[in-house]
């Protein structure tokens, strides 16, 4: 599909997005990851350059590295259980930049992975920097594991406390101390949206 835009990738190089654009974007990009967890589909690589700003709103594009899961039955689990998949358990696929500690320790991505990677984007979107930073790759990885990103208030005091809260529990490094579906997180930013 040709798609006539810019990728947010693009469209950050010239500095943060201002604050009523950075949560429309980041809605929909919520409102997108939404959609292909509710299909079963993990991304497993959002990044900047994996999302498209057209006219009609939002794309994510590059499902390379993707998951496909298989929906439970009713009278299973309602944990979606993995289908095949094109890697092995203990492999690490991504960017590292937007991956989850718990991807760069080689485990499963779920559903919360690409909400920290969301998490990862929003903030960006806000600040115009990249929330985690290394001289190096393993310099890089270390601060994802362990170290907290500065407040982006610090940075962009515009933005509002509630909003910094998203950003924050979607970087939590605990998946389950996140978000647990990208529709929780739409609703929250929709909210301050329309608010």
């Amino acid at each position: 599909e040709y798609l006539e835009g810019e990728t947010l990738e693009g469209r950050l190089s010239h500095g943060p997005m201002p604050l009523e654009q950075a949560l429309q974007r980041a809605v929909e990009i919520a409102g997108a990851l939404d959609q292909a967890h509710r299909h079963g589909v993990i991304h497993r690589d959002l990044k900047p350059a994996n999302v498209m700003l057209t006219r009609s709103g939002v794309k994510l594009l590059d499902f390379g590295l993707a998951k496909v899961l298989e929906t439970p039955t009713a009278a299973s689990t309602s944990l979606p259980t993995v289908s095949q998949t094109l890697t092995t358990q203990g492999t690490i696929m991504g960017t590292f930049q937007y991956m989850a500690p718990e991807q760069l320790e080689g485990a499963e991505a779920d559903a919360r992975s690409d909400i920290f990677a969301l998490g990862a984007v929003v903030y960006e979107m806000l600040t115009g920097r990249k929330e985690f930073q290394g001289r190096s790759h393993a310099g890089l990885i270390s601060a994802i594991m362990s170290a907290e990103p500065p407040a982006i208030a610090t940075l962009q005091p515009s933005v509002p406390p509630a909003l910094e809260h998203v950003v924050r529990t979607c970087l939590a490094k605990d998946p389950q101390a996140r978000w647990q579906t990208a529709h929780d997180v739409m609703l929250q930013m929709r909210g301050m949206l329309e608010g």
